[in-house]
């Protein structure tokens, strides 16, 4: 299990990394474009119809996961601060 988890979390961290050094990758866009309705925040259905808009088949407990993970006030949905904050590289001078 721990494994897995060091996997995932590694695989995480070099997208982020990757979405850094990209000069054309802005965060703030890259929300907007899931926050469908423009309240200020992404919603599970929000983050789903997108995925399934690109030909992803995804269940309601992967989505319901990703939202859990970056949602920091659980309040059900993922603002632009929270968004942000899981973008940033945790570690920005190594990979893993």
């Amino acid at each position: 299990m721990w494994r897995t988890h060091f996997k995932v979390e590694c695989a995480n961290e070099t997208l982020r990394q990757k979405l850094a050094a990209r000069p054309m990758f802005n965060a703030y866009e890259a929300f907007n474009s899931l926050d469908i309705n423009d309240d200020g925040r992404v919603t599970i259905d929000e983050l789903k119809r997108m995925i399934q808009s690109r030909g992803y088949q995804v269940g309601e407990k992967e989505i319901y996961q990703v939202v859990d993970k970056m949602d920091k006030n659980k309040d059900g949905s993922v603002n632009f601060h929270e968004f942000r904050e899981e973008m940033v590289p945790k570690s920005p001078n190594k990979r893993c």
